[in-house]
């Protein structure tokens, strides 16, 4: 009979994101992974086998820690305007208290960049994280524009979309957009 887990799957989980989002996949050695997440180098494996799962359940925990919070508040209609709550979500781009640093960008955005042209399995997990923000976008455009073709929904929230992770690739760098309300306005 095993012995139960001595550790918070979700509290290593976090650690391993936050090694990871800092130093990226390569950046990060099992020695500091370990560190991070406060495992010894057998319960690692037992529990994660690799550092590649480890990695891809990282991406699934940011959207469920990060993402879910940002694309409820995006399509939550009792907040404020649409307008207002795009603008929000573009905002909390630069100024997201929940990064490990200023200058690390979107961890989804770093795994598009990074892995995905290389490893199938977080080109999917990726792809699946940026659906879900299309999916958010185009229901906020269709708030603000309830007329506006199918067509033009689906250009504009995929234009939004390259826009939200391009703006975290470029935060990477220390670039900013001071008026996010007059930009996306012309956008929309």
């Amino acid at each position: 009979m095993s012995r139960p887990r001595q550790f918070d799957e979700t509290t290593a989980l976090e650690g391993a994101m936050v090694a990871f989002w800092e130093n990226g996949y390569a950046g990060t050695n099992l020695p500091d992974l370990l560190d991070a997440m406060s495992l010894t180098r057998g319960s690692f494996y037992k529990a994660f086998h690799d550092k590649h799962a480890v990695y891809l359940r990282a991406i699934d925990h940011y959207a469920e820690t990060r993402m879910n919070a940002s694309l409820a508040a995006l399509t939550d209609p009792a907040e404020e305007s649409a307008h207002d709550r795009l603008v929000k979500m573009f905002l909390r781009t630069e100024n997201h208290q929940n990064k490990p640093s200023p200058k690390v960008g979107c961890f989804v955005c770093n795994a598009m960049v990074e892995m995905a042209p290389f490893d199938p399995d977080c080109a999917a997990s990726c792809a699946r994280v940026s659906e879900r923000l299309r999916l958010a976008l185009r229901s906020v455009l269709k708030e603000l524009r309830p007329d506006a073709p199918a067509d033009e929904l689906d250009r504009k929230s995929a234009a939004l979309e390259r826009l939200y992770f391009g703006s975290h690739a470029m935060g990477r760098m220390g670039g900013s957009f001071q008026h996010w309300s007059e930009l996306l306005s012309d956008l929309i």
